[in-house]
């Protein structure tokens, strides 16, 4: 009985010493919880093989299927991961998370294994296909994780008319020469999609060389200088911008002076839209050499002050008024390439505050 009772004795001391270990409930800890750490959660194991083709294509697509489902917990996103839309930083499940609403045919995909990057280009719609755009992006895979997403997203501008109404432009966005042309992306060029053969095949140092060959023919004028194919071509936004007879009057006083209307060496050598914007900051950011493509991205700065631009074989043309203005336009583009030459370059152009960043320069 005695053992029984010093039994009962130590057992409700003992009780009352851990109860007295933590804290009632509605009672704060001394630091008022500031000291709590909130665990990050649990890692997944590192994938032992590289990402292939079929992997990082399949990332593009699990990117897709997350926008859809306006949610990314359906995807394998590294801790930290870096996002940006446009040049600026978004959280994922924001921006364009909250309106997209599919994507269309217009598919092309890119994949380096090499350097774990996947790329895209394609057609897209929000708010279920009211409104139009066309996306470039570029995903950076590490042990089978996204670390990094960049999108640029070019959208149709509804100008309607009549009052504001459904006007997407906004009061403050200039329209340009060549805004983006929904019915011209339908299906891509089968050139863009067929693998290159063996024998026509660029390796990546070459694929950037050709690239920037182009840069540099825009800058001196000098279509000599870029390593073009023949035949050649060039879009904008979905707009023909070479060998287009139908392209753009920019100044009145010269109908005769359409922009477009040279093929890819002969519009560099008018030089008029080089004459208009510098470009910066241009990236590599998908080198494909199975398909002969690269997409890279440069922001062109127009400050503005350029009235009127002397052509050779026109005069002097005046510059319409959208680019009378500070402005940079951000310009992802696609290039096919074969035997070291540009067969074909898919562009895009979407107008943003001037001097404004890629938000990957650091």
């Amino acid at each position: 009985m005695m053992l029984k009772t010093v039994l009962r004795g130590a057992l409700l001391g003992a009780l009352l010493v851990a109860i007295g270990s933590f804290a009632y409930p509605g009672s704060a800890a001394p630091d008022e919880g500031k000291s709590l750490v909130t665990m990050a959660p649990p890692a997944a194991p590192a994938a032992s093989d590289p990402c292939d083709r079929a992997c990082l294509n399949g990332f593009v697509d699990k990117y897709f299927e997350a926008l859809l489902s306006r949610c990314a917990c359906g995807i394998a996103l590294a801790p930290g991961v870096k996002y940006t839309e446009n040049g600026q930083v978004v959280k994922p499940g924001e921006g364009i998370w909250k309106t997209f609403t599919g994507r269309g045919n217009y598919r092309v995909y890119l994949a380096d294994p090499a350097t774990g990057q996947a790329g895209y280009y394609g057609d897209f719609n929000e708010y279920r296909g009211t409104l139009f755009g066309v996306m470039a992006l570029r995903l950076k895979v590490e042990e089978r994780r996204i670390t990094e997403i960049e999108v640029i997203a070019v959208r149709e501008q509804l100008r309607p008319k009549g009052g504001l109404g459904a006007n997407t432009a906004g009061v403050m966005t200039p329209k340009m020469i060549d805004e983006l042309q929904a019915g011209s992306f339908v299906v891509p060029d089968a050139a863009l999609l067929a693998p290159v053969a063996a024998a026509g095949r660029s390796p990546r140092a070459q694929l950037i060389a050709a690239s920037d060959l182009y840069y540099q023919g825009f800058t001196q004028n000098k279509g000599a200088l870029a390593a073009f194919a023949e035949p050649c071509s060039r879009r904008e936004n979905g707009v023909a911008a070479t060998n287009n007879s139908d392209g753009p009057v920019v100044d009145p006083a010269q109908p005769a002076f359409r922009v477009f209307s040279q093929g890819c060496a002969g519009e560099l050598d008018r030089g008029f839209f080089s004459a208009l914007a510098k470009f910066r900051n241009r990236r590599a950011w998908v080198v494909d050499e199975e398909q002969g493509l690269m997409l890279d991205l440069a922001l062109f700065d127009n400050e503005g002050d350029v009235r009127s631009v002397s052509v050779p074989g026109a005069g002097q043309i005046q510059v319409p008024p959208e680019f009378l203005r500070p402005i940079t336009y951000v310009q992802p583009h696609l290039f096919k390439i074969e035997r070291g030459k540009i067969r074909e370059i898919e562009g895009l152009s979407w107008p943003v505050p001037f001097g404004m960043q890629s938000g990957w320069e650091n």
